[in-house]
């Protein structure tokens, strides 16, 4: 005769249920064999129907259509024998085994020798030289630096000796800011001794000449004074009187 357990009961329940199991057949024995009319409820066609109390394992022998109560489940056996129940779950998986020793290391290995190097390859010919690149552009022009000290007077000879005497006068036509050399005592034009002049009388020659030999640019400026470079006995004089130059 086989039976069927539930597989929500615990191994516990099963256990207790076994034993329970025993004594229950035991009475079925003694029921069927008596013909005990209240077994005609419990049994249907050689069917058993019973409820197992899921905490306390006990044993309750019930109709065939009767339903067991909560925390109760539904056994059943055949007087006959029937087919083998469904395989029980799977129980849990046991702890992991304690790790066994570490083997021995082994021996380590002998290093490969290594091999000769390669003879080097003959040096390849030198190429051909590339072609000369083009002249980069030309870099701007530097800042004119600032101008020197005047060196001491020179010892050559010729110059500077009784220079500039000549009179101002006026012959050829000259261009405004001409410096004429003369060895006579009357010059074309007025010697230039570095003498001051008033800009509001000589607004032409300012305009070339600017401050660039002295003056204060507003009511004088200066010609420039060049009796000492001038050869001994004669005047450079400057044109004040005449044409007016224009750029070309």
């Amino acid at each position: 005769m086989r039976f069927f357990l539930a597989r929500t009961l615990s191994f516990s329940a099963r256990k207790l249920l076994v034993s329970r199991f025993a004594l229950a057949m035991t009475l079925v024995a003694a029921i069927i064999g008596a013909g005990t009319v209240g077994l005609a409820a419990a049994v249907t066609t050689g069917v058993v129907y019973a409820c197992v109390n899921n905490s306390s394992g006990t044993l309750k022998i019930i109709g065939s259509n009767d339903t067991c109560p909560n925390n109760w489940t539904l056994l059943t056996w055949s007087q006959q024998g029937g087919a083998q129940g469904p395989t029980g779950p799977t129980g849990p998986t046991g702890p992991t085994g304690a790790t066994g020793p570490t083997g021995a290391t082994g021996a380590n290995g002998t290093n490969g020798t290594n091999g000769t190097n390669g003879v080097d390859g003959a040096s390849g010919a030198t190429g051909p030289t590339g072609p000369t690149g083009p002249t980069g552009a030309t870099g701007p022009t530097g800042a004119t630096g600032p101008t020197g000290a005047t060196g001491p007077a020179g010892t050559a000879t010729g110059f500077g000796t009784n220079t500039n005497w000549a009179a101002a006068g006026h012959g050829r036509e000259c261009t405004l800011g001409e410096i004429i050399l003369t060895a006579g005592s009357v010059a074309n034009g007025t010697p230039a001794n570095g003498q001051l002049l008033a800009i509001n009388q000589n607004t032409a020659l300012f305009a070339l000449l600017g401050t660039t030999y002295g003056g204060n640019g507003q009511t004088t400026f200066a010609l420039p004074d060049l009796r000492a470079v001038a050869p001994n006995g004669l005047t450079y004089s400057i044109c004040m009187e005449g044409i007016f130059p224009s750029r070309s």
